[in-house]
This record gives structure tokens, sequence and C-alpha cells, in this order.
């Protein structure tokens, strides 16, 4: 038999002499570490869909969000009528996986800091000159929210260095 990566998985031994396969060597070691800050800008920066944290009224929210990465920060867009606008301007968690149930890798970034809607017209226009962010949602969602960061970590498993 074999396994979904190509190893082979043999049945019960059969004694020493007797054309038994010889054993698989052993799975290699999972090590969970740390990642360094800039470890973890370099995994965030293709953006892709993260979760937005932040306290509401009605309690910690977490909210799925397309987004980008510019200048070491976190940009995503969202309708003005939604929570994610009504609570732009307030401090947040920002997280980000990949997993790969098969390989059994993957990685979590962390970030925290302060959400604020971005006004500025020429910032504005920056941002969609330059970054290619189209929500995923349909209508209007033409509220830009950066992610200032304060603090950012990580952590993966069979995360190259």
């Amino acid at each position: 038999m074999t396994t979904g990566r190509g190893s082979a998985v043999s049945g019960p031994a059969t004694g020493a002499g007797h054309g038994a396969a010889p054993a698989a060597p052993p799975a290699p070691e999972r090590t969970l570490r740390k990642l360094s800050p800039d470890e973890c800008f370099e995994l965030l920066e293709p953006g892709g869909v993260g979760r937005v944290g932040f306290a509401s009224a009605g309690g910690i929210m977490m909210l799925p969000v397309n987004f980008a990465v510019t200048r070491k920060t976190i940009v995503f867009r969202t309708a003005p009528d939604t929570l994610l606008a009504a609570y732009a301007d307030a401090p947040v968690s920002f997280e980000v996986d990949h997993l790969d149930e098969v390989l059994r890798e993957g990685w979590s970034v962390l970030v925290q800091g302060r959400a604020h809607t971005v006004t500025d017209e020429r910032e504005l226009q920056r941002l969609e000159d330059q970054i290619d962010l189209e929500p995923w949602a349909a209508g209007a969602r033409d509220v830009f929210v950066r992610i200032a960061p304060s603090r950012i970590s990580g952590r993966g498993i069979g995360v190259p260095r």
C-alpha cells in the first residue's frame, strides 16, 4: 500500500528472512517555532484572506476580509454601512493562517494594532492605483481601512527559515 506522499507502508512483519519489507523511516519531527516580525510580514505580503477582530457593542467580533499589505500595514475595503466600517477607528487584531493538512504544516500570524479609515484623498488614490484589492463581496466597498501594527507575532510548523 502507498500513502499520499508515495512512501511504502508495509503490512504486519512476517519475521526476519521471510521477505518482510523494511520498516518505513520515522516521520520528520514537527517543531513549532516562533516567527520573526520580518518572517511574518513576508508571509502576509502576498495578501489574501484574514480575519479582523474587534470589540463591538455586541461583544468580540471576528470577521473575514480580503486584504493587501502596503508599507508594512494591512489594508482592506468594506462598505460604509458595515460593522467593519463602524468600528474601523479602534484597536484591532488581525489574523491570517495557512494550513496544509496533508503535510501537517502551516503558519499563523497575529497582528495587533489600531485600525483607521483612510480619508486622505491622495492616499486613497495611491491605494486604488497601486494595490490590487478587489473585494470578494458584491456591492460598493469604497471604505479603505488600514491597520497599523503595533505588534506582530507568528508561529509555524514546517515553515522554511
